[in-house]
């Protein structure tokens, strides 16, 4: 028995399920480096030093999630389309 093609919605969502682990790479290494710098090289012009810590943290944290949403994208997709 012949597979049914894929049609073009079930096409572009495969393709952008693809490229969501990448960028989830890139922007948490950005956001890493961010709060790298903020955090140890005094990039900003930040108050105080507990301000420079919340921000930093608050960078880390958003990476995180970045980096989770780019796990759970394909596994999820996987699990929707048939």
């Amino acid at each position: 028995m012949a597979k049914k093609p894929e049609s073009a919605a079930e096409h572009m969502i495969r393709f952008l399920a693809l490229g969501v682990p990448t960028v989830s790479r890139i922007m948490a290494v950005a956001l890493v480096v961010a709060a790298i710098g903020i955090a140890f090289f005094g990039v900003g012009n930040y108050p105080s030093d507990d301000d420079r810590a919340i921000v930093a943290l608050m960078l880390a944290v958003f990476a995180l999630v970045a980096l989770g949403i780019g796990f759970a994208t394909p596994a999820i997709i996987r699990r929707l389309l048939p």
